[in-house]
C-alpha cells in the first residue's frame, strides 16, 4: 500500500493560487482533491485547517468560502478591481454606480493590461443560459467587465439604453442593434436599440458567488 502524499505549506498554497488563477474563484474541496490527487476530503480539510491556523488563508461556510491572506513564494499576482453595484440580467433598471468594495482578480484575467476593468453584480435570469469560459451568468454572480464603447458581433455586453443598464448578447442587424437574452425564462425578449445605446463594456469573466470575495 502506497504512503499518502504529503505537501508543504508552500506547495498547498501554490495549488490554491493556481486554481484561483484558472477558475477565477476560490477552489472547492473537490477542486483541490483533483489538482493534488488527494483521495479524501478529510486530508484536504486538514491542510486547509493548517493554513488557516498559520494565517495563510481565511475560511467561512460555503463551498468556496476561502480567501488568501498570504501569497506563496511563487506569488500569485492579483489586482484589486472595483465592484460598481448591480446590473440586471433581466428587467432594466437605473444604472447607478455604487462602490461596494474590491475583489482581487488574477492579473492574467486583466488583458490587455492597458484596459480598465470593473465588476458588476448580476441580478435576474435573462442570461442564465449564456456562459463565459464555461461559467453561466446567473443571479448573484459577479461579472468582470472590460470597459470599452464598441463590441464585436455576438459579444456579451453591459449596455445603457435611455440611462438604464442591462447585460445581454450584442447582435448588429442591418438597420438596428439588438440586445438579446439567453434564458431559461421565456418571458425575456430582445431589446431593440438605436442611437440611444451606450456600451459600457464587454463581459470577459464570470466569478461565481463572487459577493463573498468583496473586500471593503
Amino acid at each position: 500500500m502506497s504512503r499518502p502524499k504529503t505537501f508543504t505549506r508552500e506547495q498547498f498554497l501554490e495549488a490554491i493560487e493556481s486554481l484561483i488563477a484558472s477558475l477565477g474563484m476560490p477552489p472547492t474541496i473537490a477542486d483541490l482533491k483533483k489538482k493534488l490527487r488527494i483521495g479524501s476530503n478529510r486530508t484536504v480539510l486538514r491542510y486547509l485547517a493548517w493554513l488557516e491556523n498559520e494565517g495563510d488563508i481565511e475560511r467561512w461556510s460555503g463551498a468556496r468560502g476561502l480567501r488568501l491572506r498570504r501569497t506563496s513564494s511563487a506569488g500569485l499576482e492579483t489586482k484589486p478591481v472595483p465592484v460598481l453595484g448591480t446590473a440586471p440580467a433581466g428587467p432594466m433598471m437605473l444604472a447607478e454606480e455604487n462602490w461596494e468594495g474590491v475583489v482581487r482578480v488574477p492579473k492574467t484575467f486583466l488583458s490587455p493590461s492597458s484596459a480598465q476593468f470593473f465588476l458588476l453584480r448580476v441580478r435576474g435570469d435573462s442570461m442564465n443560459k449564456a456562459a463565459i469560459h464555461g461559467d453561466r451568468i446567473e443571479d448573484g454572480d459577479l461579472v468582470l467587465v472590460r470597459q470599452q464603447s464598441a463590441a464585436d458581433q455576438g459579444s456579451i455586453v453591459v449596455a445603457l439604453v435611455d440611462g438604464e443598464a442591462t447585460i445581454k448578447r450584442f447582435v448588429r442587424e442591418n438597420a438596428y442593434v439588438a440586445l438579446k437574452p439567453e434564458s431559461s425564462n421565456k418571458n425575456h425578449r430582445p431589446i431593440i436599440a438605436g442611437r440611444n445605446l451606450r456600451l459600457q463594456g464587454i463581459v470577459c469573466r464570470v466569478i461565481k458567488s463572487g459577493g463573498e470575495l468583496i473586500e471593503s
